[in-house]
């Protein structure tokens, strides 16, 4: 599950059917209205766009992309408002639902990264949510500005006031094994 809108999961070897994006997908596009709960591959919209913008002005000079659907305007597929198509991602929350519920009485390590305030009820309370609802679940929150768990969590939750780069790397960075010529 992430909030990122950049498909960096599944451009990255992760199996698409099993990214729940409930953010949406700079990869899509959806009717403004909308008109469907259909979204679109953006590729194409991108392309007309770049075809039809001026460097010199850096204005659009063609026709702006219309839906398909209804010939209405469009707007890329992220959740910025009510009019949000969240159609798309629908069975992949369905599946990581499924996924949670068949492991009541299993250990659940949540790893959250870098999600703080503007959409806490995406990951952020979630996560809470089912650190609470799983007996074994335990949190860890990586957070450079709002590491802070609830005090209901205490002992099942672990604060890590820093950003997501410097402890990624710290575990992705080989380190040496100890010279056992060297007394310790």
């Amino acid at each position: 599950m992430t909030s990122n809108v950049d498909a960096l999961f599944a451009r990255n070897g992760f199996d698409p059917d099993r990214i729940f994006t409930p953010q949406g997908d700079y990869g899509r596009y959806q009717c403004t209205t909308p008109c469907t709960p259909t979204t679109f591959d953006s590729r194409p919209l991108v392309a007309q766009l770049l075809a039809a913008y001026d460097p010199v002005s850096g204005a659009v000079t063609g026709p702006l992309p219309r839906c398909p659907n209804c010939a209405g305007e469009v707007e890329i597929n992220v959740r910025i408002g009510p009019e949000f198509v969240d159609t798309p991602y629908l069975p992949a929350g369905r599946r990581l639902q499924d996924w949670l519920g068949t492991g009541a009485d299993t250990r659940l390590l949540i790893m959250e990264f870098g999600a703080g305030f503007n959409t806490p009820g995406v990951i952020r309370w979630p996560g809470e949510h089912l650190t609470r609802q799983i007996a074994h679940a335990r949190l860890v929150r990586v957070n450079p500005t709002h590491p802070e768990t609830p005090d209901d969590l205490a002992g099942r939750a672990l604060s890590i006031p820093a950003g997501a780069d410097h402890r990624l790397d710290a575990l992705t960075v080989p380190h040496p094994a100890p010279d056992p010529t060297v007394a310790s």
